[in-house]
């Protein structure tokens, strides 16, 4: 049995007042991580307990699993509806089906409560049923209820805390985050036609995966997770097949233990994969379009966002996929090679809006945010809210006014443009990281001559000056600090492949 959150309670209150006051077509509005099955579970408890019988629609077959054990915990007497799985009768409490048997093999006739999760994710098979059964109630489950038309469709919305809410409050992990050059971004992106696609109005997939699969992305993807990854148990959203498999390759290639899933990939492969990951065995999941929804392991606390979206929706989907909680996790880290964060923002950013009432069809860009939640840090490139003065990763201040700066090959650093010896303390900045990489292995009783190596690592194509050797050494940032250690690990790591022990 599962206990209930006080909130938890509110939403079926809620819910249950929507059905008192005439609404046949509701959609409950909960966050990833708000417990939405567990409240199916008891909603579908409570029908049953009056004698009645429920149905409960899942758009993946890896949901119909974990759909079942829920319901199964809670003394329901749980029924299957998909494909060679399928085991019903009129007995059971729940029958628990996929929209794709449903669509070939029908539903059965006799339940009184239809529960559809992920509901905007809406096939003509859900329409159908929505259309014949117009007497039974349906509630749609969704974090990211933004599908044009569902308005049409669904009559009463119910909100669940947001997503910020939730996090304050502990059920959620806080996300940090560093974004790429928007300039660059752009560039990669020109010529990739937009339209309407499974995600709503979004890119093209094919151009898109013949766009970004090369280093027009910004940024190294395998080394600025060795800079800034800090090891973390990483699931990586690609533009297509060969983007993400090079991905995965690349990171082979350096030691780091990695895999790929796409929708070809077997369910025997997939489990075993998956089980790998959660086991800590791969350390980076890489996959394209199916990692984003059912996918049920908080282990995940880094993100690699390779994909560009338009659509709002698939972006929260694939940040829910790190925000959960789990033991000694304490944070999300995204590393947006795609710039999705500068357009759609962070989770905690977002609302959910009312139900478009447009024409019916797939989800269209909500309207750009008057004004951008946050900024990115000018000197280690970290997304900032607008209220912060002090970044979080670097401990620096933003200074008042957005700076000019020089975007460097392959750094995640601020976007913007500059005349070639503009950036503002560049040299500073380097002789600041230096002395701190000094303090830094005379602290460890290293060689000094270790820090010019870390600098010239650090500021790729600069040689410190010979007289630096003589500067006092620092204590270096947290950010440096951080860096510096990656950067050793790393070196330990391509030294033990390099002789061959992986």
């Amino acid at each position: 049995m599962f206990d209930l959150y006080p909130h938890q309670v509110q939403v079926i209150a809620e819910l249950r007042q929507g059905v008192k006051d005439g609404h046949k077509r509701q959609i409950l509005a909960a966050a990833t991580g708000f417990g939405k099955t567990v409240v199916a579970a008891h909603l579908a408890l409570s029908a049953v307990q009056k004698g009645k019988r429920v149905l409960f629609i899942v758009d993946r077959i890896e949901l119909v699993g974990q759909s079942v054990r829920t319901f199964n915990a809670l003394g329901l007497q749980v029924g299957i509806l998909q494909g060679e799985n399928t085991d019903y009768s009129r007995e059971d409490d729940i029958i628990v089906a996929s929209i794709q048997t449903i669509r070939s093999r029908s539903a059965p006739d006799w339940v009184q409560l239809i529960l559809v999760d992920e509901c905007h994710i809406l096939h003509r098979a859900h329409i159908a049923l929505m259309e014949r059964w117009t007497a039974i109630p349906f509630i749609g489950l969704s974090a990211t209820p933004l599908r044009k038309g569902l308005g049409t469709l669904f009559s009463n919305l119910v909100r669940g805390p947001s997503i910020r809410w939730l996090t304050e409050r502990g059920f959620l992990v806080p996300c940090r985050g560093f974004a790429p050059a928007v300039d660059a971004v752009s560039e990669a992106l020109k010529g990739v036609k937009k339209g309407t696609t499974v995600n709503g109005y979004d890119f093209i997939e094919s151009e898109l995966g013949e766009a970004l699969n090369q280093k027009a992305l910004v940024g190294d993807i395998v080394s600025t997770w060795q800079e800034r990854g800090e090891d973390r148990q990483t699931l990586c959203f690609a533009s297509s097949i060969a983007h993400s498999k090079a991905i995965r390759d690349d990171f082979e290639a350096v030691g780091v233990a990695a895999a790929h899933l796409d929708a070809y990939t077997d369910a025997e492969e997939r489990r075993r994969l998956i089980g790998a990951f959660r086991a800590g065995e791969i350390r980076l999941l890489t996959s394209v379009n199916v990692l984003g929804i059912g996918f049920d392991v908080p282990d995940a606390s880094c993100l690699i966002l390779a994909r560009p979206t338009l659509s709002e929706a698939l972006h929260m989907q694939q940040m829910g996929r790190g925000i959960r909680t789990a033991a000694g996790k304490r944070d999300c880290l995204v590393l947006d090679h795609s710039g999705n964060t500068l357009k759609h923002g962070l989770p905690i950013h977002f609302e959910v809006p009312e139900l478009d009432a447009g024409e019916k069809g797939q989800a269209e860009p909500r309207k750009r945010k008057e004004k951008e939640p946050f900024g990115l840090c000018a000197h280690c490139g970290a997304l900032m809210e607008r209220t912060e003065t002090t970044c979080q990763e670097c401990g620096l201040d933003r200074p008042d006014r957005r700076p000019k700066v020089i975007v460097r090959d392959g750094d995640l650093v601020a976007f913007g443009t500059a005349e070639e010896g503009e950036a503002l303390g560049l040299e500073e900045e380097r002789k600041r990281f230096y002395q701190g990489a000094l303090g830094y292995v005379l602290q460890r009783s290293q060689k000094p001559g270790r820090a010019y190596h870390l600098t010239k690592a650090r500021f790729k194509d600069f040689d410190p000056p010979w007289d630096w050797r003589d500067l006092p050494p620092l204590n270096p940032t947290p950010d440096d600090a951080r860096w510096i250690r990656n950067q050793q690990a790393n070196r330990a790591i391509r030294r033990r492949y390099a002789e061959g022990r992986r």
